[in-house]
């Protein structure tokens, strides 16, 4: 009858794909902002209407939608409609974090979250909760424990390598260096070496390959619109790099780190093809550890590999040097407690005549201290994530969040909890190390790595290189001193681009090692 209805009137095509175009928006927002389940909760009536209102402040802004939130918490209290299907909640004592970020209950994650990475055949990417228990625990056996032990002479040589760097630098009268940059080189050098057994050898670059560092903020920095578009992703693989340089230079880099990694799978993967499965040695990078579990055959396909290879080589580069450079700057910048670091290191090693073990270094509380206090103020990702309880409901306080709800949560509002963390603004390693447990009990409302099922696989890895690191560095150089550094400028988060960031004036942490301080030799923990 509709259509008899429509074909009668006397009007253009165009005007009735507006007019009906118009009805269904309307219909749609009516339906959002008073039919749906989510309708009960407080927030803005714009945001809950559309997400137009998330890519003007993740894209026009500029990833200022994390500040947004928390504006409307401080309005509207801890749970917040931020769009037509999300809500968010800052939790008021920390618990009920481990219920959304749960370790055994069943979790999926976004879609709207994870597509915006194109990296939906990995474990990180995955939606399905039972499809990530199968991705994970293939990969679980590589970064186990043991692994990271038999790792350490590896991490150490490489910072044998960034030791000579800085003094090649010192010695040449080059001024301060970039720490961000150079430390970058350093986790680079790592995780490739850790999961692909050979390192990309940036540290040997001249000038600390500052390309590779763009290349990984403008990935995240791409996501902002992939997020809303996601279809933007393979559209731009399938152009020449003339045309997508053209459109966007720095994505032209993404793509050929993304194409670097799948050149060394299909090498592994012709590789395997031709070896005899009886010669097959034990796993010697990630991908052989995936070929070689009990996953089907279509987990162990190109394009599932490479996707991991290349979250994997993502979240051990950047995330490790942010916690590096942070932690070093929160250390120049208060004496004290450098002063108390480079004494409980020297008392440790006195007497010894071989560098402190990583597990000996693991157990000083004071440097243990350090390391989760610049964890804790870098965040691991200024992004909020999400989790969905597909069927069970959640209550927090008086309110029943229904089954299938995306729920996010973020590091910035956990860590900047008062009640959890006095003063959290401040760098104090002593809210850890003095307190009678080491700080284990506090570690429970740390969430750089996030919790439950799906918390980084790569996190004692990271842990690992940042006690090293740390150690190393200011047990080796007496005479560290920051440079043409403002923390509003510098340091402070000014934008969350899924990694944080400072302001776009902003030139770094920049360190000068001064010709006249060194300590011991680059062998000294």
């Amino acid at each position: 009858m509709l259509y008899f209805f429509i074909s009668g009137l006397d009007v253009s095509p165009v005007l009735l794909l507006v007019c009906l175009l118009v009805v269904y928006w309307a219909s749609l927002v009516i339906f959002r902002l008073y039919l749906s389940p989510l309708s009960k909760f407080p927030g803005s009536k714009l945001a809950a209407a559309t997400l137009w209102y998330e890519f003007y402040y993740e894209v026009i802004q500029r990833g200022q939608f994390s500040f947004k939130i928390r504006e409307w918490h401080e309005q509207y209290g801890p749970v917040v409609r931020i769009n037509p299907f999300e809500i968010h909640v800052d939790d008021p004592d920390g618990e009920f974090y481990h219920v959304v970020f749960a370790g055994t209950a069943v979790r999926d994650k976004h879609e709207y979250y994870t597509a915006q990475f194109g990296t939906g055949k990995t474990g990180f990417g995955t939606v399905s909760h039972y499809l990530h228990r199968v991705r994970r625990r293939a990969l679980n056996p590589f970064f186990q424990p043991a692994s990271i032990l038999q790792f350490e002479p590896v991490i150490r040589a490489n910072l044998a390598k960034l030791c000579e760097r800085i003094d090649q630098y010192r010695k040449a009268d080059l001024g301060a260096m970039p720490m961000r940059i150079v430390y970058m080189c350093l986790t680079t050098d790592v995780i490739t070496s850790f999961a692909l057994n050979y390192s990309w050898n940036h540290l040997d670059s001249p000038d600390f390959n500052p390309w590779w560092w763009h290349t990984t903020q403008n990935t995240a920095a791409m996501s902002k619109w992939t997020k809303q578009f996601p279809w933007l992703l393979p559209i731009f693989k399938s152009l020449p790099d003339v045309i997508v340089g053209t459109l966007n230079p720095a994505l032209v880099l993404v793509l050929h780190m993304q194409r670097k990694i799948k050149n060394i799978v299909e090498d592994i993967l012709e590789e395997n093809r031709k070896q005899d499965p009886t010669e097959l040695e034990a796993p010697r990078t990630i991908f052989h550890q995936l070929l070689d579990s009990d996953m089907p055959p279509k987990e162990k396909q190109l394009e599932n590999l490479w996707q991991e290879g290349q979250n994997v080589l993502g979240a051990g580069a950047d995330t490790v040097a942010l916690v590096l450079t942070l932690t070093t700057y929160y250390l120049l910048e208060n004496p004290s407690k450098l002063l108390k670091l480079k004494n409980e290191l020297k008392a440790a090693s006195k007497d010894k005549d071989s560098p402190l073990s990583l597990v000996e270094l693991q157990s000083l509380p004071y440097l243990t201290g350090v390391v989760l206090e610049g964890l804790r103020l870098s965040y691991g990702t200024t992004t909020r994530l999400t989790r969905i309880a597909p069927t069970e409901d959640l209550k927090l306080q008086d309110l029943v969040i229904p089954a299938g709800t995306p729920i996010s949560m973020s590091a910035i509002c956990m860590h900047h909890n008062e009640q959890i963390f006095p003063d959290s603004h401040s760098f104090t390693p002593e809210r850890w190390s003095d307190q009678p447990d080491g700080g284990k009990a506090l570690e429970r409302y740390m969430v750089s790595f996030s919790k439950g099922s799906r918390q980084c696989i790569g996190m004692g890895l990271a842990k690992a290189e940042i006690i090293l690191t740390i150690a190393t560095i200011f047990t080796r150089y007496d005479n560290m001193e920051l440079v043409d550094m403002d923390f509003e400028r510098d340091v402070a988060l000014k934008h969350d681009m899924f990694l944080p960031q400072p302001s776009k004036e902003s030139r770094g942490v920049r360190v000068l090692f001064k010709a006249n301080g060194t300590g011991t030799d680059s062998g000294s923990n």
